[in-house]
């Protein structure tokens, strides 16, 4: 296994000394890794040969490292989409073999100076889990590879000073962007370090619990392991313990010694955070018109809170208990909302946005007109598989692009045979060039919660440095590109790039695919940095379109992706936008797009005519369980042309009751009035409350959405609600709990005598303590 410090120098002449790092990938099993990037900093990844039939096969080499510190990266691609980033000094040329699995720690050691320990060889770092040690070499050293995951104590020896020694205990991590140094340490003369794991009294990990001495502060990982480092020995250290701002243990005093830095501690307090919530979809293309927005929460969750955009209480747009809201846009483009949980002891914020596409009205004067689609045979190298697509335009809208200037944009929908039922793709392209300036994909979520955005800029400039158009341009041009990548899988780098090009544009060149034989105008995008053609691109007028694309530049894991068109379709019959769906509501829209020439549409709902007018959307209401074939048509000149059709399922599911009284305790001679949200269509309601035994009654049951409760049992009585639409029941509502404080009947001793019950103020004391403790529970 080779290491950093394994390697002779090779020392360069030039002023400017560059030198370069290779070797070989290796699976976690010890074979050779499949495709794998090697990045150095910012620069551009290199990637290990993946030819098996080749003497080269895992290995790469990266060239032009400059001297000193460096962050590198490995991303195995196909073993498991794993990183692993690492510290590296540079002074001479490297080899290092990278592991799936596996990374190294690294060392630095210095004086009271603050500079790096002396050349003598006498200071020494020991590995004590493998008994290995190690001298230093420019105040450095390192470990690895060893197995992430894992836990690895460090001896670092000042023996060149004092003979004293500092500890470091760590969990060996893979690292990221945002934390390329996690298993990068500085030991630093007459200090040490204390750690530990935080366990609850059942001996489970306390994660998220920020520990803190003076300015340093670090956070219990979901281990509940904690390291503070490099605290001045001989001195007195108070050490605070808080778990989203609530104190979890009490502050320790604790004298810093050298020798081993154990501080091990259990805590009698647990706070419970909100469980995650999640939306139920993650992307919805509507009209303009109301869209009802769905999501899971979890336990201990007291409320809910909805943002459009960024977490702020100025995007709040709804807050409670309810797991759904009908949102009404007031305007089209693209929307974000956001969802938190919360308690008493704090909020969870699930990072992951859901995507609304507000399509604007449409219009018949572009190049592009809603419904128009074309169908393109998708190959990808090197791996040669083949998909075929289908893009659909669906409306337009104004984005940025990379470089922050607005651009009016064709929305597209990408569809494919391959599509799981609930992947979605879409596309946004530039009304002047046809380049994609921005795209979003979604997996389905029954597969995974991944995602993909890019966010692309093309800046085309002709000879003067003018602004120029693609399409209508007939001499050379200059390109400036820049794409930002967004991979939303754990673990998996962004991508970003920024390329300067030449463009070189020639008419009539004629090209065959499976849709024809088409003259076009032949755009060739090359890099003035390698000279490789990034992008080929063929197009045709009376496709509208690009008849072919040769991109070498894709952003994605490929080499080269290629596009052939096989048909196209510029719609001469009416078209749907909506696509065929599964609904659990009785009310929704169905939307078409404009028909050039018609003066009327008309709606067809399973054979019957349901609506004729000149819109091009139109609400259905009260629709029982079952399912509807939707057709169009377009009156043209008093002639009725048959469009497309959509099928729409719906089954049912009723709304569940909100109850917005809250948890309370009464005297028993009280009543209280339990009151919910209002359900449409509801035929009745039902409040059934459960006392302390198990025993559930009905306290009520009729059509007002408020209940006045008299006469209820003492003691702690539960209360849900709910309700009826179209003959089905609702799932029971969330609980609120009722305490009646009373006199409890107690048989006396040798008397048929009564004691009185618990005092009211102390029944009110126990039920507020109950509530609290249902979220912050502390444990004696």
């Amino acid at each position: 296994m080779s290491s950093l410090f394994s390697v002779a120098a090779v020392a360069q002449n030039d002023e400017a000394q560059q030198f370069t790092l290779s070797g070989k990938v290796y699976s976690n099993d010890g074979n050779v890794a499949n495709r794998t990037s090697i990045k150095v900093d910012q620069l551009a990844s290199v990637w290990s040969d993946d030819d098996q039939n080749s003497s080269d096969f895992g290995e790469y080499r990266f060239e032009g490292i400059t001297e000193g510190e460096h962050t590198v990266r490995a991303y195995f691609m196909n073993d498991g989409h794993s990183v692993v980033y690492r510290k590296m000094f540079f002074t001479s040329n490297a080899e290092l073999d990278w592991y799936a699995g596996k990374n190294w720690v690294t060392i630095q050691m210095y004086d009271d100076r603050g500079e790096h320990v002396s050349e003598s060889g006498q200071s020494v770092v020991e590995l004590l889990e493998i008994a290995e040690s190690k001298h230093l070499e420019n105040g450095r050293s390192e470990f690895g590879p060893l197995d992430i995951g894992q836990y690895f104590t460090i001896r670092a020896s000042f023996r060149d000073v004092d003979q004293s020694s500092q500890y470091v205990h760590f969990k060996m991590e893979s690292g990221s962007a945002s934390w390329p140094d996690a298993n990068d340490f500085d030991f630093h003369h007459g200090k040490n370090s204390r750690y530990g794991f935080i366990l609850d009294e059942e001996g489970l990990p306390l994660p998220g619990v920020s520990v803190r001495t003076g300015s340093m502060e670090v956070v219990t990982n979901s281990d509940g392991f904690y390291l503070l480092q490099n605290l001045d020995v001989d001195m007195i250290h108070t050490i605070t313990f808080e778990q989203s701002g609530i104190e979890v243990l009490s502050p320790i005093d604790e004298m810093v010694t050298e020798g081993p830095g154990w501080l091990n501690l259990s805590s009698s307090v647990e706070v419970e955070l909100p469980e995650n919530v999640t939306f139920t979809e993650n992307l919805r293309t509507i009209s303009m018109s109301p869209i009802t927005l769905q999501w899971q929460g979890g336990a201990f969750t007291d409320f809910f809170s909805l943002y459009e955009g960024d977490v702020t209480e100025e995007n709040l747009v709804y807050r409670g208990a309810s797991e759904s809201f009908t949102y009404t846009p007031v305007g089209s483009g693209t929307l974000d909302f956001f969802i938190t949980a919360t308690n008493m002891n704090g909020t969870t914020v699930n990072p992951h946005s859901m995507m609304v596409i507000v399509l604007p009205g449409q219009t018949t004067d572009e190049l592009w007109s809603t419904g128009m689609n074309w169908d393109y045979e998708v190959r990808y190298a090197p791996s040669n598989t083949i998909r075929n697509i289908t893009l659909t335009m669906i409306g337009s809208e104004t984005i940025s692009d990379s470089f922050g200037h607005q651009r009016d944009t064709f929305l597209t929908r990408i569809s494919g045979t391959h599509f799981l039922p609930d992947e979605k793709s879409y596309r946004w392209v530039d009304v002047e060039d046809l380049l994609t300036v921005h795209s979003y994909w979604a997996d389905d979520p029954s597969s995974s919660s991944y995602y993909q955005e890019g966010i692309l800029g093309w800046n085309f400039t002709d000879e003067n440095g003018d602004s120029s158009n693609l399409l209508s341009s007939h001499e050379p041009l200059s390109l400036h590109f820049n794409r930002t990548n967004i991979i939303g899988v754990p673990g998996h780098p962004n991508g970003y790039d920024d390329t300067f090009n030449s463009v070189v544009i020639n008419n009539d060149v004629e090209i065959t695919t499976a849709a024809g034989t088409f003259s076009t105008k032949h755009i060739v995008i090359t890099d003035e940095s390698d000279g490789i053609a990034s992008w080929q691109l063929w197009y045709n007028d009376s496709v509208r379109n690009w008849v072919k694309i040769i991109d070498q530049l894709p952003g994605s894991h490929s080499d080269s992706v290629e596009y052939e068109l096989t048909s196209y379709e510029h719609p001469t019959t009416p078209q749907f936008i909506t696509e065929n769906a599964a609904l659990n509501v009785r009310d929704f829209a169905v939307e078409w797009a404009v028909f050039e020439g018609a003066s009327a549409y008309q709606l067809v709902e399973n054979g019957v005519i349901i609506y004729q007018g000149n819109a091009t959307t139109f609400s259905i209401n009260q629709r029982v369980d079952g399912e509807y074939l939707y057709g169009l048509n377009a009156v043209v000149n008093g002639d009725v042309i048959i469009g497309s059709t959509v099928k729409i399922s719906v089954l049912f599911v009723t709304p569940v009751p909100e109850i917005t009284t809250s948890s309370q305790a009464i005297y028993f001679r009280d009543s209280i009035t339990v009151t919910w949200s209002p359900i449409e269509n509801a035929e009745w309601y039902s409040v059934l409350m459960e006392d302390e035994g198990g025993v559930v009654t009905e306290v009520y049951n009729g059509t007002s959405n408020s209940a006045n409760l008299e006469n209820l049992p003492t003691g702690l009585n539960r209360i849900r609600v709910k309700t009826m639409v179209d003959g089905i029941p609702s799932d029971l509502s969330d609980s609120v709990f009722i305490t009646v404080d009373g006199p409890a009947i107690i048989p006396a001793s040798g008397s048929d005598d009564s004691v009185p019950g618990i005092s009211f103020a102390l029944s009110l004391m126990v039920f507020l303590s109950s509530a609290y403790v249902s979220s912050f529970r502390r444990r004696h």
